[in-house]
Protein backbone atom coordinates (compact mmCIF):
# COMPACT_ATOMS: atom_id res chain seq x y z
CA UNK A 1 0.00 0.00 0.00
CA UNK A 2 2.86 2.39 0.87
CA UNK A 3 3.79 2.10 -2.72
CA UNK A 4 0.52 3.02 -4.27
CA UNK A 5 0.57 6.26 -6.41
CA UNK A 6 -2.14 7.34 -8.45
CA UNK A 7 0.00 9.57 -10.98
CA UNK A 8 1.52 6.25 -12.11
CA UNK A 9 -2.07 5.09 -13.63
CA UNK A 10 -3.97 8.03 -14.25
CA UNK A 11 -6.06 6.32 -17.14
CA UNK A 12 -7.05 3.63 -14.60
CA UNK A 13 -7.75 6.35 -11.85
CA UNK A 14 -9.89 8.55 -14.80
CA UNK A 15 -11.76 5.92 -15.09
CA UNK A 16 -12.58 4.42 -12.10
CA UNK A 17 -13.39 7.84 -10.77
CA UNK A 18 -15.73 8.07 -14.26
CA UNK A 19 -17.74 4.85 -13.66
CA UNK A 20 -18.97 6.03 -10.15
CA UNK A 21 -19.44 10.20 -11.18
CA UNK A 22 -20.99 8.91 -14.49
CA UNK A 23 -18.69 10.88 -16.58
CA UNK A 24 -15.70 11.66 -18.68
CA UNK A 25 -12.94 12.24 -16.01
CA UNK A 26 -9.89 13.58 -16.80
CA UNK A 27 -6.98 13.52 -14.15
CA UNK A 28 -5.31 16.53 -13.94
CA UNK A 29 -2.87 15.74 -10.79
CA UNK A 30 -3.10 13.42 -7.48
CA UNK A 31 -1.23 15.05 -4.51
CA UNK A 32 -0.59 13.01 -1.33
CA UNK A 33 -2.19 14.13 1.87
CA UNK A 34 -1.07 14.62 5.22
CA UNK A 35 -2.70 11.71 8.05
CA UNK A 36 -1.18 10.58 11.60
CA UNK A 37 -3.05 7.61 12.37
CA UNK A 38 -3.51 5.95 8.97
CA UNK A 39 -2.33 5.45 5.20
CA UNK A 40 -2.57 8.97 4.06
CA UNK A 41 -5.03 9.55 1.49
CA UNK A 42 -4.89 11.44 -1.94
CA UNK A 43 -6.32 14.62 -3.51
CA UNK A 44 -7.49 14.01 -7.09
CA UNK A 45 -8.00 17.23 -8.90
CA UNK A 46 -10.07 16.33 -12.09
CA UNK A 47 -12.45 17.53 -14.57
CA UNK A 48 -15.43 15.95 -14.92
CA UNK A 49 -17.20 16.24 -18.40
CA UNK A 50 -14.84 19.50 -19.05
CA UNK A 51 -15.84 21.23 -15.03
CA UNK A 52 -12.98 21.11 -12.50
CA UNK A 53 -13.33 19.27 -9.53
CA UNK A 54 -11.56 17.58 -6.66
CA UNK A 55 -11.85 14.35 -4.40
CA UNK A 56 -9.83 12.78 -2.15
CA UNK A 57 -8.89 9.14 -2.78
CA UNK A 58 -8.64 6.67 0.94
CA UNK A 59 -6.71 3.80 0.35
CA UNK A 60 -6.58 2.45 3.93
CA UNK A 61 -8.95 -0.79 4.85
CA UNK A 62 -8.92 -0.08 8.03
CA UNK A 63 -12.69 1.27 9.16
CA UNK A 64 -13.62 1.62 5.54
CA UNK A 65 -16.60 0.06 5.39
CA UNK A 66 -17.73 1.58 8.59
CA UNK A 67 -16.45 5.37 7.42
CA UNK A 68 -18.15 5.11 4.48
CA UNK A 69 -21.73 3.96 5.70
CA UNK A 70 -21.58 7.01 7.53
CA UNK A 71 -21.03 9.39 5.30
CA UNK A 72 -23.71 7.29 3.44
CA UNK A 73 -25.71 7.77 5.87
CA UNK A 74 -25.26 11.81 6.69
CA UNK A 75 -25.60 12.62 2.50
CA UNK A 76 -29.42 13.62 2.62
CA UNK A 77 -28.93 15.30 6.36
CA UNK A 78 -28.38 18.95 6.92
CA UNK A 79 -24.99 18.83 8.07
CA UNK A 80 -22.31 19.90 4.86
CA UNK A 81 -20.20 16.14 4.91
CA UNK A 82 -18.06 14.72 1.74
CA UNK A 83 -20.36 12.40 -0.68
CA UNK A 84 -18.81 9.21 -0.71
CA UNK A 85 -18.30 6.87 -3.89
CA UNK A 86 -17.33 4.05 -5.11
CA UNK A 87 -16.63 1.72 -2.42
CA UNK A 88 -13.95 -1.29 -3.62
CA UNK A 89 -13.03 -3.55 -0.40
CA UNK A 90 -11.58 -6.25 -2.73
CA UNK A 91 -9.09 -3.75 -4.42
CA UNK A 92 -10.51 -4.74 -7.49
CA UNK A 93 -10.83 -1.01 -9.16
CA UNK A 94 -6.97 0.59 -8.64
CA UNK A 95 -5.44 -2.99 -6.95
CA UNK A 96 -6.03 -1.80 -3.23
CA UNK A 97 -9.19 -0.82 -1.12
CA UNK A 98 -10.31 2.03 -1.97
CA UNK A 99 -13.07 4.98 -1.98
CA UNK A 100 -13.48 8.59 -2.74
CA UNK A 101 -15.57 11.39 -1.29
CA UNK A 102 -15.46 15.02 -2.49
CA UNK A 103 -13.05 17.13 -1.35
CA UNK A 104 -13.91 19.96 1.21
CA UNK A 105 -12.40 23.31 -0.20
CA UNK A 106 -11.28 25.63 3.23
CA UNK A 107 -9.66 25.93 6.06
CA UNK A 108 -9.89 24.39 9.63
CA UNK A 109 -11.45 25.95 12.78
CA UNK A 110 -7.85 25.59 14.35
CA UNK A 111 -6.07 29.09 13.38
CA UNK A 112 -9.55 31.62 13.57
CA UNK A 113 -9.86 29.74 17.15
CA UNK A 114 -6.41 29.88 18.41
CA UNK A 115 -6.60 33.60 17.82
CA UNK A 116 -9.61 34.01 19.29
CA UNK A 117 -12.11 35.12 16.25
CA UNK A 118 -15.33 35.29 18.38
CA UNK A 119 -17.19 34.17 14.71
CA UNK A 120 -15.26 31.11 15.24
CA UNK A 121 -15.89 30.10 18.81
CA UNK A 122 -19.54 30.64 18.01
CA UNK A 123 -19.75 29.09 14.88
CA UNK A 124 -17.62 25.79 16.09
CA UNK A 125 -19.88 25.27 18.94
CA UNK A 126 -23.19 25.98 17.04
CA UNK A 127 -22.09 22.88 14.86
CA UNK A 128 -20.91 20.78 17.57
CA UNK A 129 -24.35 21.30 19.46
CA UNK A 130 -25.84 20.33 15.36
CA UNK A 131 -23.96 17.83 15.16
CA UNK A 132 -24.17 16.08 18.76
CA UNK A 133 -28.61 16.84 18.21
CA UNK A 134 -28.99 14.27 15.11
CA UNK A 135 -30.98 11.58 16.25
CA UNK A 136 -30.92 8.01 15.91
CA UNK A 137 -34.41 8.00 13.83
CA UNK A 138 -32.18 10.80 11.05
CA UNK A 139 -29.78 8.31 10.92
CA UNK A 140 -31.59 5.53 10.26
CA UNK A 141 -30.36 1.95 9.80
CA UNK A 142 -27.03 3.26 10.74
CA UNK A 143 -27.89 4.11 14.50
CA UNK A 144 -27.98 0.39 15.10
CA UNK A 145 -24.55 -0.56 13.67
CA UNK A 146 -22.69 2.50 15.40
CA UNK A 147 -20.65 2.40 18.51
CA UNK A 148 -21.74 2.99 22.14
CA UNK A 149 -18.92 4.38 24.51
CA UNK A 150 -20.05 5.27 27.76
CA UNK A 151 -17.70 6.75 30.59
CA UNK A 152 -17.81 3.30 32.20
CA UNK A 153 -15.55 1.93 29.33
CA UNK A 154 -13.49 5.05 29.36
CA UNK A 155 -12.87 4.68 32.97
CA UNK A 156 -12.07 1.38 33.35
CA UNK A 157 -9.66 0.83 30.01
CA UNK A 158 -7.58 4.07 31.51
CA UNK A 159 -7.56 1.98 35.02
CA UNK A 160 -6.94 -1.52 33.43
CA UNK A 161 -4.14 0.26 31.03
CA UNK A 162 -2.51 2.06 34.36
CA UNK A 163 -2.71 -1.24 36.37
CA UNK A 164 -1.31 -3.31 34.07
CA UNK A 165 1.94 -0.84 34.46
CA UNK A 166 2.28 -1.34 37.85
CA UNK A 167 1.44 2.55 38.71
CA UNK A 168 0.52 3.01 42.17
CA UNK A 169 -1.33 6.31 41.20
CA UNK A 170 -3.73 4.42 39.09
CA UNK A 171 -5.53 2.86 42.07
CA UNK A 172 -5.55 6.23 43.37
CA UNK A 173 -6.85 8.03 40.50
CA UNK A 174 -9.70 5.29 39.64
CA UNK A 175 -11.18 4.93 43.21
CA UNK A 176 -11.43 9.01 43.45
CA UNK A 177 -12.92 9.25 39.70
CA UNK A 178 -15.01 6.22 40.61
CA UNK A 179 -16.73 7.65 43.49
CA UNK A 180 -16.69 11.42 42.50
CA UNK A 181 -18.40 10.44 39.13
CA UNK A 182 -21.93 12.83 39.07
CA UNK A 183 -25.00 12.20 36.99
CA UNK A 184 -23.72 12.20 33.00
CA UNK A 185 -25.76 13.63 30.03
CA UNK A 186 -26.99 11.05 27.87
CA UNK A 187 -24.75 9.59 24.65
CA UNK A 188 -25.04 11.62 21.77
CA UNK A 189 -23.80 11.09 17.83
CA UNK A 190 -20.44 12.11 16.89
CA UNK A 191 -17.54 12.34 14.70
CA UNK A 192 -15.60 10.50 17.22
CA UNK A 193 -13.08 13.47 16.30
CA UNK A 194 -13.93 17.13 17.51
CA UNK A 195 -10.89 18.29 16.49
CA UNK A 196 -10.75 21.59 15.10
CA UNK A 197 -9.01 20.60 12.24
CA UNK A 198 -12.20 18.21 11.19
CA UNK A 199 -14.34 21.49 10.52
CA UNK A 200 -14.00 23.29 7.37
CA UNK A 201 -15.40 26.81 7.19
CA UNK A 202 -14.80 29.00 3.82
CA UNK A 203 -15.79 32.76 4.43
CA UNK A 204 -16.92 32.62 7.96
CA UNK A 205 -19.36 29.37 7.45
CA UNK A 206 -19.19 26.13 7.51
CA UNK A 207 -18.01 24.19 4.74
CA UNK A 208 -17.82 20.84 6.08
CA UNK A 209 -16.73 18.44 8.81
CA UNK A 210 -14.90 15.75 7.69
CA UNK A 211 -13.20 12.24 9.46
CA UNK A 212 -15.75 10.09 10.29
CA UNK A 213 -13.86 6.92 10.84
CA UNK A 214 -14.75 7.02 14.61
CA UNK A 215 -18.15 7.85 14.44
CA UNK A 216 -20.02 7.00 17.81
CA UNK A 217 -22.76 7.32 20.74
CA UNK A 218 -20.21 9.54 23.19
CA UNK A 219 -20.55 11.72 25.89
CA UNK A 220 -21.50 15.27 24.62
CA UNK A 221 -18.79 16.72 26.98
CA UNK A 222 -15.75 14.19 26.96
CA UNK A 223 -15.88 14.54 22.92
CA UNK A 224 -16.18 18.58 23.04
CA UNK A 225 -13.20 19.02 25.62
CA UNK A 226 -10.71 17.07 22.90
CA UNK A 227 -9.18 20.62 21.06
CA UNK A 228 -8.80 22.33 24.19
CA UNK A 229 -7.36 18.85 25.92
CA UNK A 230 -4.58 19.39 22.89
CA UNK A 231 -4.06 23.27 22.33
CA UNK A 232 -2.88 25.21 25.68
CA UNK A 233 -4.08 28.42 23.41
CA UNK A 234 -7.61 27.63 24.11
CA UNK A 235 -7.95 26.83 27.89
CA UNK A 236 -9.07 29.58 30.16
CA UNK A 237 -11.37 31.28 27.81
CA UNK A 238 -14.73 29.99 28.91
CA UNK A 239 -15.45 28.22 25.94
CA UNK A 240 -16.34 24.79 27.94
CA UNK A 241 -18.30 26.47 30.34
CA UNK A 242 -20.60 27.99 27.64
CA UNK A 243 -20.87 24.61 25.57
CA UNK A 244 -21.82 23.20 28.72
CA UNK A 245 -24.30 25.91 28.96
CA UNK A 246 -25.34 25.33 26.02
CA UNK A 247 -26.25 21.57 25.92
CA UNK A 248 -28.03 22.02 29.93
CA UNK A 249 -25.04 20.59 31.69
CA UNK A 250 -23.52 22.14 35.08
CA UNK A 251 -19.92 23.36 34.33
CA UNK A 252 -18.59 22.54 37.71
CA UNK A 253 -18.82 18.81 36.48
CA UNK A 254 -15.81 20.21 33.78
CA UNK A 255 -13.16 19.22 37.03
CA UNK A 256 -14.41 15.90 37.12
CA UNK A 257 -14.37 15.32 32.98
CA UNK A 258 -10.65 16.58 33.27
CA UNK A 259 -9.56 14.30 35.38
CA UNK A 260 -10.70 11.42 33.38
CA UNK A 261 -9.07 13.06 30.16
CA UNK A 262 -5.77 13.27 32.03
CA UNK A 263 -6.08 9.30 33.44
CA UNK A 264 -7.29 8.21 30.01
CA UNK A 265 -4.58 10.27 28.28
CA UNK A 266 -1.93 8.88 30.75
CA UNK A 267 -2.63 5.78 30.70
CA UNK A 268 -2.60 5.23 26.53
CA UNK A 269 0.95 7.09 26.85
CA UNK A 270 1.82 4.58 29.42
CA UNK A 271 0.37 1.53 26.95
CA UNK A 272 1.25 3.35 24.00
CA UNK A 273 4.81 4.74 24.33
CA UNK A 274 4.28 7.67 22.62
CA UNK A 275 3.09 11.12 23.88
CA UNK A 276 0.16 13.17 23.39
CA UNK A 277 0.67 16.55 21.50
CA UNK A 278 2.49 18.46 23.99
CA UNK A 279 1.48 15.77 26.74
CA UNK A 280 3.87 12.69 27.72
CA UNK A 281 3.97 10.13 30.40
CA UNK A 282 5.73 12.20 33.32
CA UNK A 283 4.11 15.53 32.34
CA UNK A 284 0.14 13.69 32.57
CA UNK A 285 1.24 11.86 35.76
CA UNK A 286 1.93 15.48 37.83
CA UNK A 287 -1.15 16.61 36.03
CA UNK A 288 -3.13 13.80 37.73
CA UNK A 289 -1.12 14.52 40.89
CA UNK A 290 -2.30 18.00 40.84
CA UNK A 291 -6.21 17.42 39.97
CA UNK A 292 -6.19 14.68 42.81
CA UNK A 293 -4.34 17.07 45.18
CA UNK A 294 -6.82 20.00 43.95
CA UNK A 295 -9.94 17.34 44.63
CA UNK A 296 -8.87 17.15 47.88
CA UNK A 297 -9.45 20.36 48.40
CA UNK A 298 -12.90 20.70 46.82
Amino acid sequence: MDLFDPNQDLGRIAAYLGRHLKGQVELLGAFILQESTRAAPWRLDVKVNGEPHSYVLQIDPDGMQYEYDVLKAMAPLPLPTPHPYGLDLQGRELGVPCFFSDFIEGSSFLEPMKVGEPWAEKLYVDTVCALQALTENELGRLAQELERIPIDLILEKSYRDSRERGKPLAQQAYQKLKASQPSLPALCFSNGDLWLENFIVRDGNLAGIIDFRNASFSDPVYEFMLSFFSEPELQGRGIETRFCERIGVDPTLLHWYHGLEIFETWSWTLRSGENFMHHNTTSLEQDLKNWLADTHCR
